[in-house]
């Protein structure tokens, strides 16, 4: 990235890429350009994108020797920074450390020659952070009203897409995602169907010209909100169903883990998945860890999927519980 790039690039997010000390995202404040030198930019620290592996010896987890905290602002030189993948999700600072520590976890479990020990400490941080973070939602709630982000609708080449604000593509396919669009000055929702047809509940379809604007709800992109609308719906049910069996609702979640989303959104040509989501929720009385184990298979266009969630419900006290589900096809 040159210095013009750099300053068309200020209020954006950009990774600061500090090798074996670990990688960061940042929103750049400003660029610092002086005569005959490298460009550096001035960034306020905004979440973990990776750990560096020094912080795992000896059977800890010291986080107190990471580089960074929350919202520190650090001029970095240019050949450090780049543009962040495309949906790396903008997590809070202790969201993104909870979703680095279960990627290892998942990685050193599916290890057999890993760290009992590494294993354990993992579990334990996990579990502190999750206390921690229970504790300042608690001090910190306020009501829910949606954010909504603005996109505007285009067509090129035969294939339709939404762009933001920023220029970041957001293809155009069947899905349960959720649109609204303005009718007669009232905000209206829908699906999209195809060709270019975006559906409403009630049957009305609207065919947009080109730079018509549409609203996203950001909540739609939150991995926990993606998980419970990708799951069937009996399937669905029956993990709401063991939720309440533990006394939990989904205000009790603390953090989600999400793989399948990260697969499907950067693995654009695959047809099967397979993984574990990791799911933790705490109440005064619990801390419950759920592991979901999915295996996705996408058929032929039109053709219902091979299906198979397997949750696994385990408290700090020791109870557990597995619920399985499986479509017809599985």
């Amino acid at each position: 990235m040159n210095r013009n790039q750099a300053q068309q690039a200020i209020g954006q997010f950009l990774v600061i890429d500090l090798g074996a000390n670990g990688r960061y995202l940042g929103e750049l404040l400003d660029v610092i350009a002086e005569p005959k030198k490298p460009w550096r930019g001035k960034l306020r620290v905004h979440s973990v994108v990776s750990l560096p592996d020094s912080i795992f010896e000896g059977g800890t987890v010291s986080l107190h020797q990471l580089p960074y905290e929350d919202g520190d602002v650090a001029l970095v030189p240019s050949h450090k920074l780049h543009r962040p993948p495309r949906h790396l999700p903008a997590e809070s600072f202790i969201d993104s450390i909870l979703t680095d520590l279960k990627r290892r976890h998942i990685r050193l479990k599916n290890d057999s020659s890993s760290n009992t020990v590494e294993l354990e400490a993992l579990e334990v941080y996990i579990k502190t952070l999750s206390s921690q973070k229970r504790r300042t939602r608690g001090s910190q709630q306020t009501p829910v009203t949606p954010f909504y982000i603005q996109y505007t609708f285009h067509i090129q080449d035969e294939q339709m897409y939404l762009s933001d604000e920023h220029g970041e593509k957001l293809q155009l396919a069947p899905s349960s995602f959720e649109y609204s669009w303005n009718v007669h000055d009232m905000l209206v929702s829908g699906h999209y169907e195809g060709d270019g047809v975006f559906v409403r509940a009630n049957g009305q379809r609207y065919v947009p010209e080109e730079g018509a604007t549409f609203y996203i709800d950001q909540k739609q992109f939150d991995p926990y909100f993606i998980l419970r609308n990708e799951l069937d719906p009996a399937a669905l049910q029956g993990f709401e169903h063991n939720l309440k069996t533990f006394g939990l609702t989904h205000d009790d979640l603390i953090h989600c883990y999400n793989s399948l989303l990260e697969q499907l959104l950067y693995s654009e040509s695959a047809h099967s998945f397979s993984g574990v989501n990791f799911l933790t929720y705490q109440t005064d009385e619990q801390f419950v860890l759920i592991q979901h184990h999915f295996k996705r298979e996408l058929r032929q266009a039109h053709a219902p999927e091979r299906v198979y969630d397997r949750f696994e419900f385990t408290t700090d006290k020791g109870k557990r519980t597995i619920a399985l589900y499986t479509n017809a096809l599985s």
